[in-house]
């Protein structure tokens, strides 16, 4: 099934084409957590503060079954 995945801010060093306009549509088995998703994107856990599913917050474990869900990862932000 296909997902569609956004990276926020630091995270789209990565994938500088990535971003709320244009997402990146990726193809998984029905049922894969975010995690996995995460680390098949190559990012480390610890780059993730912010995960939300379809608008709603969830964790790194939270498993995807909806087809053309959409994916929005976001890391630590800081500011001063």
């Amino acid at each position: 099934m296909e997902i569609y995945v956004k990276v926020f801010a630091t995270l789209r060093k990565k994938y500088p084409d990535i971003n709320d306009l244009n997402p990146l549509k990726i193809e998984i088995e029905s049922g894969i957590s975010v995690s996995q998703i995460i680390v098949k994107l190559g990012y480390a856990l610890t780059e993730i503060h912010l995960i939300l599913l379809n608008g709603k917050k969830v964790d790194s474990e939270t498993l995807i079954e909806e087809e053309e869900s959409i994916l929005s990862l976001f890391p630590p932000v800081g500011g001063g």
